[in-house]
């Protein structure tokens, strides 16, 4: 069993351990890890733990902004970015943590008075992410792709 927790400044070092982790497995295009030092502006509504046996398995960070008139925002409307949304172990992946912390970040949000909100994921595993997050009422935005060879049909 795990729980979803809001983040303290203790879990700081372990948030940044994990953040390490997850630019090793080279999943994520242009990922940086957090540095604690990162990671401590994120304390507060938007910045979440899950736990299992007392010990840090994923995190979700959010941020706050307004719109300066996206095509899915108006202009003045503030929103919730989700910034950052990982859980360590493909083990762990399967048991609904990323599901849990999506809610949680949403909910604190919506609690604010924030309904609006957005994602942007470099993920590699792309058709993945687009499944989790439809499951959370996101639509698609645009997309957009890359190429460095010359493609023959």
């Amino acid at each position: 069993m795990f729980i979803v927790r809001k983040a303290k400044e203790t879990d700081l070092s372990d948030v940044a351990n994990l953040s390490e982790i997850w630019v090793s497995e080279s999943i994520t295009y242009g990922l940086g890890a957090s540095t604690e030092e990162l990671l401590r502006n994120n304390i507060g509504d938007y910045f979440w733990v899950a736990e299992i046996n007392s010990q840090i398995v994923g995190y979700i960070t959010g941020s706050m902004h307004e719109s300066d008139g996206l095509v899915v925002i108006e202009q003045g409307q503030h929103y919730l970015e989700v910034d950052e949304v990982y859980v360590v172990h493909p083990e762990y992946r399967s048991r609904n943590i990323g599901h849990v912390m999506v809610d949680k970040l949403l909910e604190a949000a919506e609690g604010n008075g924030i309904t609006r909100s957005v994602v942007y994921s470099a993920t590699k595993q792309w058709q993945k992410i687009i499944g989790f997050y439809e499951k959370h009422g996101f639509k698609m935005w645009f997309v957009q792709m890359y190429r460095y060879e010359h493609y023959f049909s």
